[in-house]
């Protein structure tokens, strides 16, 4: 299955309709055409609550058509974990976030997610200790229409030097936070699809 974040609502595509059961407030559809996007679009970005879900046997055909409709951008991250069990996390537009970016042309997914964390973070000694599932999420930039798959790692660090923000990059903080933290500040204040890799 595939979920795509349209701000905090969903495209869900899976062959399996107990997997609706999770979503409230849903329209299903038993059919998919890459003529379905502008209207599943319209739909999401004028509710608040709805989500979308795509119920076909074929899905990963589905996913793949729909991807056809945008530019895509991969970028790469992670959740990077300490010797305190504390997360590393950014602030940035007003949001928690977790550090990732785009990954340059021919650049490796691993090797761009440390790159990243360390531009937007001033740290370093990252290891990466296994690949996490990518998100996928869908916005506007100059009047086009991105699909941004973000590839997920899971990393240690062993840095005890000063965390420092990537300014230009719009980053006002970089804090270390325990879970305790992360519930209090992050899951009220992030983005759906960080919520779901969390």
């Amino acid at each position: 299955m595939y979920k795509v974040f349209v701000n905090e609502k969903v495209i869900f595509f899976t062959n399996n309709e107990e997997n609706c059961n999770q979503f409230n407030h849903k329209l299903v559809l038993n059919f998919f055409s890459i003529e379905d996007i502008p209207f599943v679009l319209e739909l999401l970005y004028s509710n608040d609550k709805m989500s979308v879900i795509i119920i076909v046997i074929d899905y990963k055909t589905a996913f793949e058509t729909f991807k056809s409709y945008f530019k895509i951008i991969k970028a790469a991250g992670g959740i990077v974990n300490n010797s305190k069990n504390e997360k590393l996390f950014i602030y940035r537009l007003d949001k928690w976030d977790l550090p990732k970016g785009k990954i340059e042309k021919g650049e490796e997914t691993k090797v761009a997610a440390i790159r990243e964390i360390e531009e937007e973070c001033g740290i370093a000694d990252l290891t990466i200790i296994k690949q996490l599932k990518d998100t996928f999420h869908i916005y506007t930039f100059k009047e086009q229409l991105i699909l941004k798959q973000t590839y997920w790692f899971e990393l240690t660090s062993s840095f005890g030097g000063e965390l420092i923000p990537q300014l230009e990059e719009g980053i006002t903080k970089v804090e270390w936070l325990t879970d305790a933290e992360i519930n209090d500040k992050v899951l009220k204040n992030t983005y759906a699809s960080i919520k779901e890799l969390l």
